[in-house]
């Protein structure tokens, strides 16, 4: 205790609020902001939906991407749009900035914004010299004079002409060279076929643009894909549960539209989660009020054009619920009224909510996007400089997590990932950075996925683990010794351990009866799940769920993963609820799992109804992987204050590799 008050002393730390060096105070924005937009109170400035920017957000940026004012509007190539709609997602997901120290901050941070060059669009003959004219002077440039937008009207095909793609060399104007054929016109861009229609095709006008009108190829008639925030046959009615997933009623403080919390006045952030801001009392200066005894974290709210959680594509808009569990850390973190806080310089950690899996799924390339994230970070606020990033943290959960990033991401922050391989010298395609290994556990986390498949939900995992701690650990139910059901792959896939089993279950004759080994799906995993004593859990082309799927059913893990670090390991003792095996034991993995008496077995049943909540996101079935990766946090923070890892230049790295390892 003496210790602390030294540092707090020290450091002039006191109470939040009560240094004089920090001041409550929200700064003013432009007269009309709330109309649309939302006042910032730290920055002074309009926070402002998908597409609109300005003062008070009166200036709409992706006015061509919209049919009518009632369409949020979409960088979506399934429905193909007006040309200047696609020329400026390009240069929305395209930054082209160089960096030197990202390797991948030239190519697009969307996968939307690699496909817009090949996206076929259209422009109306007005703006086009009439039709099999050449491209007038305002429709070669880039200026919001004709009020463009994407309203496809209903002689589209006498009215509008076709291209194959928007006007990409300098110089390059709309002409004949880059029209598509006739045949392609009203095709989406999509294969197969299908093809777009004008909204009066379509039922009730897709209430005035809340969608597109499309028809797949296999359907008689066009119906209604309806943008994020819209569903029925008509678009006209509001579902925000996926619009603002992070918060469907905005807190209580403001109205979801289409993925932005309009709030009411006073309110601003994400999910209208902020009313306070902080000043330093001298403008200008940093002042330094961390607070040592307390987790307190800052998230930044950052802009559309940084990263929003809009729809994937035209229509497209849900996830796979196994990335998901980032959205339930922030939707859990935007409630809680303890660990997060409004005033940044009492933060001694800092959350960039970049939306990876928005924008590149889970196996494209996530450096382009984290790169322009923490770039407005850097040049926006002033704590990512004061440390380099390393009181900084994110979510990588890509199916290999931070595998590829450039060597200074590696170095910069904490990274939360569900795959914690721990092996230098990786010959995986697409790593370029072979000295040192994917995650470094004094800094990085990893976290559990979130197993959220309807037949596999959780609902009865609490109920179970009750009988069993009542029954002292036994269950006469698990009459297999194990089984695995997946994939077997080869090569890079799970490191060769699926491939392995198979190998060692066809070389025994007779078989045991006892042990289940499918290639595939299968219709009885959660009825296996439940009857298995043992689950085989390898790893995938990444991370999987089998770790987490095997504890919420009270199947002990068999952990055949090298070198790879588990979630929470560092401060959960697996050793008490799992067995772990190397790849080089599969000959005798059979016998070794025999040898397990009950009251091993029980004991170690046990131990997953001690540990088993922090393997479950959901609140509603008894999950806590929220707190627990609220403490793994914690634990980061004390050891970048004991000085375990640091940030240094590329050259220096070979002097604290085994520091980091």
């Amino acid at each position: 205790m003496l210790y602390l008050l030294l540092i707090l002393f020290a450091s002039g730390v006191g109470a939040a609020g009560e240094n004089s060096s920090v001041i409550k105070q929200n700064k003013a924005c432009a007269t009309g902001c709330t109309s649309r937009g939302n006042c910032n109170g730290e920055t002074g400035k309009c926070e402002c939906p998908w597409g609109y920017t300005g003062d008070a957000c009166e200036v709409d940026r992706m006015a061509a991407c919209r049919q009518t004012s009632d369409d949020p509007g979409s960088c979506g190539i399934l429905w193909p749009k007006h040309c200047e709609c696609y020329s400026e997602c390009s240069r929305l997901y395209c930054h082209m900035r160089s960096d030197s120290r990202n390797s991948g901050s030239d190519h697009c941070a969307h996968e939307l914004g690699a496909d817009m060059p090949n996206a076929r669009c259209w422009l109306p003959n007005a703006e086009y010299g009439g039709k099999g004219g050449t491209a007038t002077a305002a429709a070669a440039g880039t200026g919001a004079s004709l009020q463009r937008n994407s309203f496809l009207p209903d002689n589209w095909n006498v009215s509008t002409t076709w291209f194959r793609s928007f006007p990409q060399q300098a110089g390059q104007t709309y002409d004949k060279s880059l029209e598509a054929p006739t045949d392609l016109w009203g095709l989406s861009n999509w294969s197969g076929n299908h093809t777009v229609h004008p909204l009066s095709a379509c039922p009730n006008n897709c209430s005035n643009g809340r969608g597109v009108c499309f028809k797949w190829n296999w359907q008689r008639r066009p119906e209604c894909m309806c943008h994020k925030g819209y569903n029925g046959t008509d678009c006209s009615q509001v579902d925000n549960s996926e619009a603002c997933w992070f918060s469907p009623d905005c807190g209580g403080r403001g109205t979801c539209r289409s993925g932005f919390c309009h709030c009411q006045p006073g309110y601003f952030g994400v999910g209208c989660h902020r009313s306070q801001a902080f000043q330093p009392a001298t403008p200008g200066a940093i002042p330094d009020v961390r607070i040592v005894s307390r987790l307190k974290i800052y998230m930044y709210d950052l802009p559309w054009h940084v990263a929003f959680p809009y729809e994937y594509n035209d229509g497209h808009f849900s996830r796979d619920p196994m990335y998901s569990a980032y959205e339930s850390f922030m939707k859990y973190f935007l409630q809680d009224n303890v660990v997060r806080t409004e005033n940044p310089y009492e933060a001694n950690l800092f959350y960039v909510p970049m939306l990876l899996y928005f924008y590149v799924g889970n196996v494209r390339d996530p450096v382009p996007q984290a790169a322009w994230a923490l770039r407005y970070v850097r040049e926006n606020w002033p704590f990512y400089n004061r440390t380099g990033g390393r009181d900084h943290f994110f979510f990588l959960t890509g199916d290999r997590g931070t595998c590829h990033v450039p060597r200074w991401m590696q170095d910069g922050g904490i990274k939360l990932v569900h795959f914690g391989m721990q092996h230098s010298g990786l010959n995986w395609g697409g790593v370029h950075n072979k000295e040192y290994a994917c995650v470094q556990v004094k800094r990085d986390l990893v976290i559990p996925p979130l197993n959220m498949f309807n037949e596999l939900l959780p609902a009865h995992t609490r109920g179970y683990y009750e009988r069993v701690v009542a029954d002292g650990g036994r269950d006469a139910n698990r009459t297999l010794l194990f089984f695995f059901a997946g994939g077997v792959g080869d090569g890079e896939y799970s490191g060769g351990t699926r491939k392995a089993i198979k190998q060692l279950l066809d070389s025994l004759k007779p078989p045991p009866p006892d042990v289940l080994f499918m290639e595939g799906r299968t219709n009885s995993y959660r009825e296996l799940l439940l009857n298995s004593t043992f689950c085989i859990s390898p790893y995938g082309f990444g991370w999987g769920l089998r770790v987490v799927q095997a504890i919420e059913f009270g199947c002990i893990p068999v952990l055949i993963q090298d070198h790879v670090f588990q979630p929470f390991e560092d401060f959960m003792p697996y050793e008490e609820f799992a067995v772990r095996m190397p790849l080089s034991a599969v000959p005798r993995m059979v016998e070794v799992l025999r040898s397990y008496s009950e009251e091993q077995l029980a004991a170690l049943r046990l131990g997953m109804a001690k540990y088993y909540k922090a393997f479950i996101w959901n609140r509603e079935y008894g999950g806590q992987a929220y707190e627990w990766t609220l403490v793994g946090l914690e634990r980061r923070l004390t050891n970048l204050q004991a000085d375990f890892f640091h940030h240094h230049h590329h050259r220096h790295h070979h002097r604290h590799r085994r520091r980091l390892d």
